[in-house]
């Protein structure tokens, strides 16, 4: 995880940007908005996550003042990590054992979805369906140019 709070900085982006232009290289920036979380937002992105889980995880991040009045995260989840002692805490904070266990058999995709809701590392599964009809058709445009001088 260190590795997107060093390689996806707005300054080496904006470097690699500036190094494709130069070389001539098409390239598209696709930003990673952050994303505002309901009640829901859990269940409906990850539907292993049962809707009880969802609000659980969702009310905790409010109680302890991780969301802001708009419900983004105020804290870059990689950075203060905090909210896995008060997510992941033993079953009997005010967690049934079906909840319980429904968090730590997710616990892996909570990580990377809490990093995704915060919106900023290099890349999310979010944009990789457009990041890759962006690269098909510049694909298909360089065929083209190429079939055309034969």
């Amino acid at each position: 995880m260190l590795r997107d709070i060093e390689f996806a900085t707005e300054d080496r982006i904006n470097m690699s940007q500036k190094i494709f232009i130069e070389q001539k290289i098409p390239y598209k920036s696709f930003p990673v908005e952050p994303i505002p979380l309901a009640h829901a937002t859990f269940h409906r992105r990850i539907p292993s996550i049962s809707i009880e889980t969802s609000r659980y995880i969702f009310y905790r991040l409010q109680q302890n003042h991780w969301l802001n009045s708009h419900n983004y995260l105020i804290y870059n989840p990689r950075r203060k990590l905090s909210w896995q002692a008060f997510i992941f805490a033993s079953p009997s904070d005010n967690k049934t054992e079906d909840m319980f266990k429904n968090l730590m058999k997710n616990k892996n995709i909570i990580f990377e979805f809490i990093n995704t809701i915060y919106g900023e590392h290099e890349i999310s599964f979010e944009r990789s369906f457009e990041a890759l009809k962006w690269i098909k058709s510049s694909y298909m445009i360089s065929k083209n140019l190429t079939d055309s001088k034969k």
